[in-house]
């Protein structure tokens, strides 16, 4: 790594660079957690990470026997988060630990598909979006995972990180040196490549989303050539692929910007939701506020009226300490917390109660890295009729109000089932090509559980495209990982810079080689 990189903050002083090698070679073992709980964490939702009936999927060790697999058997499928949009894909490759490995083996794939006489190929990770972006119907769909290598650089502040590698398996690396992830997800269990792909954000105050984190990728583009850029360096890829969801290349690497650990203080505050931006502004004002998110309340009794403010500020002295990893204790007990609250009014208003008024006596101090240290997974719609299902908006804070005025009134006379709202504050996006935060604007991640069926996605898909317009009307945007219920327009208006990403794309991969059911849907 050049010596530019020592513009991040450091975390542990006096560390050598650190590497952590994959099947192959050595391998950082996770310490043992210490078993404190964070009830303030909360009960979000995120959905399931669900890997559909892949077991029963004709699978090849194609890279090791170097040989294009044969086709999966009739009636093979993937499926993703949303658990309804199972999928017969062609078959299911597996990236090298070695990411240069992974794009020799790849490039003659790439070369047949470009020729025509293969069918176009989707990348996935750990496949936790809704919509079929990490899949492909009769396509190829390469599992980048084996891809976790990690090799850390703590003076300088960077971490460079296979696009396979989950939070899960980088967290504990960065916190053996007093580091931790800059911007990610609120939850470990995603890969680090797919939420590059989706431009992810999470509840770290005054931060735009991961792509302002990252140095530099190394990605391999639909020529079959390894492309490096960054910032100053190919800047139009860069831009395009952080956020582009898997359709202008693999990520094979990146180099992330990384943030000292601390011990962090939780403060609580119960607001009206017509007021929290103002409120927000006014609580983390001339504060040392490091993250921060709120919740709305779903109780039926006073549906989107009132929010609650969680605010974390480190512990003086704790800055880049090596501190105790922990993990959620007492899962069962948070997720039989959150679970009943579905399809019960009185367990959702129970809930909103603790989270309220018991949550803030129950809360102490964690580290930043044990915050962020949580599964999704534990929350997770484990039922055969129904499922969870994710929707994001993106407003800003002086039509936060106006839109949530319109959700209050929209989604119950809908009829869906909403779970949870978590409200994150996500700063102006100057890197990606397909921002959704073209201004400073507040992100509400709407949790809706859902019939397993036909009819319920339909009115789900009615629900969204009234929600889009709402938002749009009220200068916002709406996130692309979830299902894909919006219509063409609805995307083109949320985007400006949807027909230039798709011009980029005819350009550089005129094939196309990479597709996914999100390109399908839209760019076509």
């Amino acid at each position: 790594m050049s010596a530019q990189l020592s513009r991040s903050p450091a975390c542990a002083q006096g560390h050598r660079a650190v590497q952590r090698d994959g099947p192959h070679g050595r391998r950082w073992r996770m310490a043992r957690p210490t078993r404190r709980q964070l009830l303030t964490h909360g009960a979000t939702a995120l959905g399931a990470l669900a890997l559909g009936s892949a077991g029963t999927l004709a699978v090849s060790d194609w890279a090791a026997e170097g040989a294009i697999p044969p086709g999966p058997a009739p009636g093979a499928l993937l499926d993703d988060a949303s658990r309804i949009n199972p999928t017969a894909v062609r078959g299911l490759l597996f990236a090298d630990p070695s990411t240069d490995r992974t794009a020799e083996l790849i490039r003659p794939l790439l070369r047949r598909i470009a020729a025509g006489d293969d069918p176009a190929l989707a990348v996935a990770g750990v496949r936790h979006s809704m919509g079929g972006q990490s899949m492909l119907a009769g396509g190829w769909v390469l599992d980048t995972r084996p891809m976790n290598r990690i090799s850390l650089d703590s003076a300088a502040g960077v971490v460079r990180v296979g696009a396979g590698t989950t939070w899960r398996e980088l967290i504990p690396v960065l916190n053996a040196h007093g580091c931790s992830p800059k911007v990610m997800q609120s939850n470990h269990d995603f890969s680090i490549g797919g939420s590059l792909s989706v431009n992810c954000h999470g509840w770290h105050a005054g931060h735009p989303p991961i792509a302002a984190t990252v140095r530099g990728l190394r990605v391999l583009t639909a020529s079959g050539e390894i492309v490096s850029c960054g910032p100053a360096v190919n800047p139009e890829l860069f831009g395009l692929v952080l956020g582009g969801y898997g359709l202008f290349g693999v990520i094979l690497d990146a180099d992330l910007e990384v943030w000292p650990n601390a011990v962090y203080e939780p403060h609580f505050d119960t607001v009206a939701a017509a007021d929290y931006a103002e409120a927000y502004a006014r609580l983390l004002a001339g504060t040392d506020t490091e993250m921060a998110y709120g919740r709305l309340s779903v109780d039926p009794r006073g549906f989107l009226e009132q929010a609650i403010i969680v605010r974390f500020t480190p512990q003086a002295g704790t800055r880049g300490e090596i501190l105790p990893l922990s993990s959620p204790e007492s899962p069962e007990l948070q997720r039989a917390v959150f679970r009943n609250s579905a399809g019960s009014d009185l367990g959702k208003a129970v809930r909103w109660g603790l989270e309220r008024e018991i949550a803030p006596w129950l809360a102490g101090p964690l580290s930043r890295n044990s915050i962020q240290n949580q599964p999704a997974a534990v929350f997770a719609d484990h039922s055969a009729e129904t499922c969870d299902i994710l929707h994001e908006y993106f407003v800003s804070p002086e039509a936060l109000g106006k839109f949530v005025d319109a959700a209050r009134e929209i989604i119950p006379r809908s009829g869906a089932e909403l779970l949870n709202v978590t409200v994150r504050e996500v700063r102006r996006d100057t890197v990606s090509t397909l921002a959704y935060a073209r201004q400073d604007v507040f992100g509400l991640v709407m949790n809706f559980r859902q019939e397993r069926t036909g009819a319920a996605d339909t009115a789900m898909r009615a629900l969204t495209r009234e929600l889009v317009e709402a938002v749009l009307a009220v200068g916002g945007t709406f996130y692309l990982p979830y299902r894909l219920h919006a219509t063409r327009d609805q995307v083109d208006r949320a985007y400006p810079g949807w027909q230039a990403a798709m011009a980029a794309k005819s350009r550089i991969d005129p094939s196309p080689v990479f597709r996914n059911a999100l390109f399908d849907a839209y760019g076509a």
